[in-house]
């Protein structure tokens, strides 16, 4: 009898092969074992069905789209349509997880009460300079809620939501990025929460992004060498973690002084918007859509530049 797995991870992809690579590596060598990964490329041209072969896993199958649906919507609904776990995780294919990350949010979902869990990240970016503790990026936490818990203006990586099958089917699929003014990823996880969906915040950092959007061309260069000097940092250095988190709540205590004393008008600018956040938040409008429509334009603004920017398209 096929067994079925616990946990499925969808990875959604597109060409990039060389980053994909750190991010499987990163589920296989996870503590937490029962699980499938379901890799399902956005009508790949690269090497990636060789990348996915090249671990030799039972549990890792790839899946390739037959047409470009150009975000990330269309590879996770498939992904999650193939999905056989009870527990359902994506993993961005340029983000990595943490080798308990996995472990931490199903003990949490197997404790009852959540429909969602979900983790800060560490936010890896160019460091200028020289490298601090052979540190070769910066860092900082990202996906932190208010005291309360959720807040649809605070970002959430969608690498850092693991979520029970039900919450899927009940909240459906991921919409289109060319009907949203936000990320297909935020208007998800709002659309959860506007549903009645227990969303819990785990307070241990679980995932390391590196945002293909923090370099002009990231997509259009096969070569990743943020991705490979981070690994091999990590591999190297048995503190890792610890640094990290040293480095990210410096940058967080700087951050905060800069907001207080150098920039407090933009207190003031959330203090007088923040009755129209919540007539849309009320209206079922996701609050941040304002602000993207003013610098993106349109509906689907924001992809348009993300594709730019990266070099997907011209």
């Amino acid at each position: 009898m096929e067994h079925t797995p616990k946990l499925s991870v969808v990875v959604a992809t597109y060409n990039r092969s060389r980053v994909l690579r750190h991010a499987i590596r990163s589920v296989v060598e996870s503590t937490f074992t029962d699980w499938e990964l379901i890799v399902v490329g956005d009508a790949c041209t690269d090497g990636t069905s060789a990348c996915v072969e090249s671990f030799a896993d039972p549990r890792i199958r790839y899946v390739n789209l037959p047409f470009n649906c150009g975000d990330q919507s269309g590879p996770n609904n498939h992904g999650v349509s193939l999905a056989r776990g009870r527990y359902i995780a994506f993993l961005n294919h340029d983000d990595l997880y943490l080798p308990d990350h996995l472990a931490t949010c199903v003990a949490a979902l197997d404790g009852g009460g959540a429909d969602l869990v979900w983790v800060p990240c560490a936010v890896a970016g160019v460091r200028a300079g020289a490298e601090v503790c052979g540190m070769p990026c910066t860092f900082s936490i990202a996906g932190v809620p208010a005291a309360h818990g959720y807040t649809p203006f605070a970002f959430y990586s969608a690498s850092s939501w693991v979520f029970r099958r039900e919450l899927a089917e009940r909240v459906g699929p991921w919409p289109r990025a060319d009907r949203l003014f936000v990320t297909t990823s935020q208007a998800w996880l709002f659309r959860a929460w506007r549903s009645g969906a227990s969303l819990r915040f785990l307070p241990k950092v679980g995932v390391i992004l590196v945002w293909s959007g923090s370099r002009a061309g990231s997509y259009a260069q096969r070569e990743s060498p943020e991705h490979d000097a981070l690994v091999r940092w990590m591999m190297c250095d048995p503190l890792a973690r610890e640094r990290i988190l040293e480095e990210a709540a410096v940058s967080a205590a700087m951050r905060q002084v800069s907001m207080v004393y150098h920039e407090p008008w933009k207190n003031a600018a959330r203090a007088i918007l923040h009755p129209i956040f919540t007539l849309l938040i009320r209206a079922g409008i996701h609050p941040l859509s304002l602000q993207n429509a003013a610098r993106y334009g349109r509906r689907g603004g924001f992809m348009r530049w993300h594709r730019r920017w990266t070099g997907i398209e011209s």
